[in-house]
């Protein structure tokens, strides 16, 4: 067993290695902290970042190496970004000012905690150098706002440039949250794949404990299960970053969507049960069918309705409806992704998903798609199912939004457009 144990061992160094490799290999600096914010790894990028010595980096606080500024005044500790990461704090993405690798740079900052057990807490971060596109959007402004100057005869055309703008700064978003996407999946995937491994040798470890250890022993045996509990935690977060970052290729075929949904429902029918939840089902008669990946579908509605179900601990109201729609009667995001997605003149089924649970506070719902947030407390929930869910529906073309209000519910809606013909 001690033999495994150290192959096991020197199998995880080769391949945190390679991990190393690669992601040095990555634009953006990245980070991995402890639970006190100081640095346990980092990336070629961040070296060049903070220029300092290995030996000034390494246990270092964060905050400490990457003082950073908002509108040229220094932002104050408690507002830096990883100070709020490390107290559990969700954090979107921030943009801010940083000095001290020479010229002055613009910085895109995200920290996420990540908790694979409940004695090990740590914070990823990503940094990007974002100064040459905040160059090129201030360039943007200032043509704006000089177009806006000119005489009546330029201000049809200020207008046209002013639509344009919005349509480009859409877009950008789009591109943006894509790359960040895409960052942040390839690390998930590759913690996921080297931690695996180690964790299924513990497994088996404990499995074998087990059977050594006598029944007279009851310490022992608790020690065990509680050993267990955890490493059996870690591999469903383990799923879940692999579910992140995978790219299944879709299997589209015409589907009824109500019966998507019910098909759903049927899955954890159990809970609502047990939960004392009423389903109420309003499903729009003579809807054409749409061109989907059922499975994956599927995976989204279950999200979805299992988010619903912790929101209602003591029971509630689940809703769920389908309607035709066209992009005018869509809530605003979607409606934009709609016009910028859809083919002229396309039409869409929208799903609704409503719950009558405690809901989400105003300042957190716009947070509720990024990757790793979520509301739940520590060790119940690693926040990637609606990221999940958004990147499924994205892949469809269609687009899911969400709506809440604190103490009263909330809803999430899904709409996916009708593709008369299966892609070939």
């Amino acid at each position: 067993m001690a033999g495994a144990a150290l192959t096991g061992v020197d199998d995880l160094r080769t391949k945190l290695g390679k991990l190393e490799v690669a992601l040095s290999a990555i634009v953006d600096a990245l980070v991995w902290l402890d639970g006190d914010g100081r640095v346990q790894w980092y990336n070629a990028p961040f070296r060049r970042l903070v220029d300092r010595l290995d030996a000034a980096v390494l246990g270092a606080r964060l905050v400490d190496l990457l003082p950073l500024e908002d509108g040229g005044k220094p932002l104050p500790p408690h507002a830096h970004p990883i100070h709020l990461a490390l107290n559990g704090r969700p954090n979107a993405i921030g943009s801010y000012e940083y000095r001290g690798g020479g010229q002055p740079v613009v910085l895109e900052v995200f920290a996420a905690r990540v908790q694979f057990s409940r004695q090990e807490l740590s914070t990823v971060v990503a940094i990007r150098d974002i100064t040459e596109r905040r160059r090129a959007e201030e360039k943007e402004q200032r043509l704006a706002a000089e177009a806006a100057d000119s005489a009546v005869a330029a201000r049809k055309r200020a207008a046209e440039l002013d639509t344009a703008y919005k349509e480009l700064k859409n877009t950008q978003a789009m591109l943006v949250h894509a790359e960040k996407m895409a960052a942040i999946g390839q690390l998930a995937s590759g913690v996921a794949h080297e931690v695996k491994n180690p964790l299924g040798i513990i497994l088996q470890g404990v499995d074998y404990l087990e059977g050594r250890v006598g029944p007279e022993d009851a310490e022992g045996f608790e020690v065990l299960r509680m050993i267990k509990e955890a490493v059996m935690r870690s591999d469903r977060i383990v799923r879940d970053l692999l579910n992140f970052s995978r790219q299944r290729p879709l299997e589209p075929k015409p589907c009824d969507i109500a019966q998507v949904i019910r098909d759903s429902l049927g899955l954890v029918e159990k809970q609502l049960a047990l939960q004392n939840i009423a389903v109420r089902q309003a499903f729009a008669d003579g809807l054409p069918p749409v061109v989907i990946d059922e499975n994956q579908m599927k995976q989204v509605f279950i999200n979805v309705i299992l988010n619903a179900l912790q929101a209602m601990p003591k029971g509630g109201e689940l809703t769920l409806r389908t309607a035709a729609a066209a992009p005018e009667s869509l809530p605003v995001e979607l409606a934009r992704r709609a016009l910028m997605t859809w083919r002229p003149g396309e039409a869409a089924v929208r799903c609704d998903v409503a719950d009558t649970g405690v809901g989400i506070p105003a300042d957190q719902v716009q947070k509720a798609f990024e990757p790793f947030f979520t509301t739940k407390p520590a060790g119940q929930g690693t926040g990637l199912g609606l990221a999940i869910s958004r990147s499924i529906v994205e892949k469809h073309r269609g687009g899911i939004s969400l709506a809440s209000h604190e103490g009263r519910g909330t809803t999430v809606t899904i709409v996916l457009p009708i593709v008369h013909e299966v892609p070939g």
